[in-house]
């Protein structure tokens, strides 16, 4: 998709909270800035991949496949990122937000596409993929929620059990959802990975604590697999969209669509 016309305020979109503090930023650029703005960034944060190696964010020209494109972050620590590009943009937010995180699946991308058959990809890396474009992160200090999610009970998720979202934290680490933040539609979704942690972040910027804390799940093979990450209706989320203050917000059985029931013939 190409970016539409610059409109700096990305800070103020619902589902661009987890980027703001870093969006915020851009409020008195008149374009979509250059690498050498990113960079300007990057080297504030000192971003670093899992080799240790400084992150930047290089002009891309030219395409490149999956595999030179993870290698070369790896390799050199330069991220191909289109200039004037609204996914490439929140790419760049994403790494300055989450770089922890964005380092580790760099790395198992890396490790899954060397040994995987050509032209082929592993359970792993399809859902290091899925999560790296549509990513969320649901943190709660009890598995309720995310058992009504996983098991897509939206109405109780969303609506019922409403009051268990204060004692809770949701983040949108995927670029490609931040990237439809511009023009957000109802069937909207991302794949959620649950974090179940006595603490709590404060509001505010995602505490380095949290990066590390999703880095170490994709490091330590906590997902295998697409299946081990959760489909979640993204406007459900309470705060996301004005409309689901209202209980039949959430009937909508075209985007809140009911679990598959077993046993047909």
């Amino acid at each position: 998709m190409n970016a539409p016309a610059w409109t700096p305020a990305f800070d103020t979109l619902p589902l661009c909270g987890s980027v703001a503090h870093w969006a915020g930023r851009f409020r008195s650029e008149r374009d979509w800035p250059s690498a050498a703005r990113l960079n300007a960034l990057a080297e504030v944060q000192d971003l670093r991949n899992a080799a240790g190696r400084t992150v930047r964010f290089a002009e891309q020209t030219a395409a490149c496949g999956q595999i030179d494109y993870e290698q070369q972050i790896l390799d050199s620590g330069q991220v191909p990122t289109r200039i004037a590009n609204a996914h490439d943009f929140f790419n760049a937010l994403i790494w300055l937000t989450f770089p922890q995180a964005k380092a580790a699946l760099n790395a198992v991308q890396c490790r899954e596409l060397a040994s995987a058959p050509k032209g082929q990809r592993s359970p792993a890396s399809n859902a290091a993929t899925l999560f790296d474009e549509s990513g969320l992160v649901l943190v709660a200090r009890d598995a309720g929620l995310a058992e009504l999610l996983r098991a897509k009970q939206w109405k109780a998720a969303f609506w019922q059990q409403r009051e268990r979202w204060n004692e809770a934290r949701f983040y949108v680490i995927g670029h490609a959802v931040l990237e439809k933040a511009l023009a957000p539609y109802p069937g909207m979704t991302g794949k959620c990975l649950f974090l179940q942690m006595a603490e709590l972040p404060e509001a505010g910027p995602p505490p380095a604590w949290l990066d590390a804390a999703i880095a170490r799940a994709w490091l330590d093979g906590a997902v295998q697999k697409p299946a081990d990450l959760f489909v979640m209706p993204v406007l459900g989320v309470p705060g996301f969209d004005a409309a689901n203050h209202a209980a039949g917000y959430y009937d909508n059985t075209e985007v809140f669509r009911p679990p598959r029931t077993s046993g047909r013939r």
